[in-house]
């Protein structure tokens, strides 16, 4: 069973000792607001009585900790990308009992949160095009995470993940022997789909609308960041693929994208294998049925191409 760290907070004696920490001097603390959203950690807002008056704090007690968003988030910034700035990173052996991180405030709410009309969702999707369209520019040699050498093969990343997940005993636990036997046949059929690989390009790698914030102006709502990263160099059909993993339409999103990076031929059966490996790593942490109902679908499709 996974373990999720949902529920922790903190008391303002313990924020005010990671915000003296970081700022250099006392900080009194006047108000902890736990925020929605977190699926895997909890995330809290802190407000205090100095500049920038109020940060953003991610706590864990359990496993590899926010190094790797620490740095994701620094590489982002460092290409343009409208994310927090990082304050301040903890491995759990500074001022509190937890992993932490803690984030500049992105103003506004999830688009989730938001109600947003046809005209005012237009215009975040179109908005949001133009960042992804710019993102995946960047590029380098090889595929992988940032911070290692990585491959040329994407295939060669991807895969093992996707082979990882399918081996997890909660998925084994979670799904039924005739799904299984799909899942593992999809798989053989992947391996010579995903041989068909774009150029390595930076992607934020979880993006949905609880991690698009949007801020409302006098003219209606607009983009103000993006939040939560799992950044690294893969095949940009990736980030597109998961943004479409749960039927939201977007598609004033993929009409402005595509206008500006259009898509390769074949991308329809390559995005039913990163929907496979997105519905297993939930199946991996979450029991709800749909999850593997899904995965039994997108296992299906591919053996239906094949």
């Amino acid at each position: 069973m996974v373990t999720l760290n949902t529920d922790l907070t903190l008391t303002p004696e313990q924020a005010e000792a990671v915000l003296s920490e970081w700022l250099g001097s006392a900080v009194r603390c006047s108000e902890i607001e736990r925020l929605h959203g977190g699926m895997l950690n909890s995330v809290l807002r802190l407000r205090f009585d100095r500049d920038p008056y109020t940060a953003v704090i991610k706590l864990s007690n359990e496993g590899e900790g926010f190094a790797k968003e620490a740095l994701a988030l620094r590489h982002l910034r460092g290409r343009g990308f409208p994310c927090p700035s990082v304050y301040g990173v903890s491995d759990g052996t500074g001022p509190i009992p937890y992993m932490f991180l803690l984030l500049e405030t992105i103003p506004g709410v999830t688009m989730l949160q938001a109600r947003l009309d046809d005209a005012d969702r237009c215009c975040v999707e179109r908005e949001l095009a133009g960042v992804f369209a710019d993102l995946h520019v960047h590029t380098r040699g090889t595929f992988g995470p940032i911070g290692t050498t990585g491959s040329s093969s994407w295939r060669d990343i991807f895969m093992p993940l996707l082979r990882q997940v399918r081996a997890a005993p909660e998925v084994e636990a979670r799904l039924t022997s005739e799904v299984l036997t799909r899942v593992d046949r999809a798989i053989e059929v992947a391996e010579g789909v995903m041989a068909a690989q774009g150029s390595p390009a930076l992607i934020h790698g979880d993006i949905w609308g609880a991690n698009v914030m949007v801020v409302r102006a006098d003219d209606g709502w607009h983009l103000s960041g993006l939040i939560d990263p799992s950044a690294q160099y893969a095949d940009a059909e990736m980030e597109l693929a998961y943004l479409r993993s749960f039927n939201a339409p977007w598609r004033d999103f993929f009409e402005a994208y595509t206008a500006l990076r259009p898509l390769r031929p074949g991308y329809e059966l390559r995005w039913q294998v990163y929907w496979l490996h997105t519905y297993l790593v939930h199946v991996f942490y979450f029991t709800d049925q749909h999850y593997r109902e899904k995965v039994a679908r997108a296992a299906q499709k591919i053996l239906a191409c094949a």
